[in-house]
């Protein structure tokens, strides 16, 4: 199974994002942070689909790695024997993706995230959230599902 997380960030009308603030730290980040192309958003509906001037981007577990297996999975590791190079309490590594989208918005300036937390592609809920309701929302969809919700989150700041 392939847990994925892609999404945009778009900025207020008439503004632009901070982009080499962005880049920053995106390049400083220990996460597999990369800019991809619309096309590359599997399954948004096209109401989703972002507009000119947003950074589309995918978040992976680290450099090099192609999808985000152990920040989403929401497996519990034995702390003794898992090599995963991540905490083994789920909660724990999905705050790490959750810090990194609340920075990403605040680092660009931008009015809100569009980002799905999926398996396999796959989009079945959709939900509007504000950027203070992040954590816990998130949190919730993954207690209910004990998996990635495949949902696309509307981020508002």
């Amino acid at each position: 199974m392939s847990n994925n997380v892609y999404g945009y960030l778009q900025p207020a009308m008439g503004s632009s994002l901070d982009l080499m603030s962005l880049g920053k730290y995106v390049g400083d980040s220990s996460l597999n942070i990369r800019e991809i192309t619309k096309g590359e958003l599997f399954n948004y509906p096209l109401a989703y689909l972002p507009e000119d001037g947003c950074f589309i981007f995918d978040i992976a577990d680290r450099r090099g790695s192609i999808n985000a297996t152990y920040l989403i999975d929401y497996s519990e590791y034995d702390p003794i024997s898992a090599d995963i190079g991540f905490p083994p309490d789920p909660k724990e590594r999905l705050n790490i993706l959750l810090d990194a989208f609340f920075e990403m918005i605040k680092i660009s300036n931008a009015k809100k995230m569009v980002v799905s937390l999926n398996e396999c592609e796959q989009i079945e809920t959709i939900k509007k959230i504000q950027l203070s309701d992040l954590y816990e929302v998130i949190h919730a969809d993954f207690e209910k599902y004990q998996a990635p919700p495949d949902t696309l989150y509307e981020i508002i700041v």
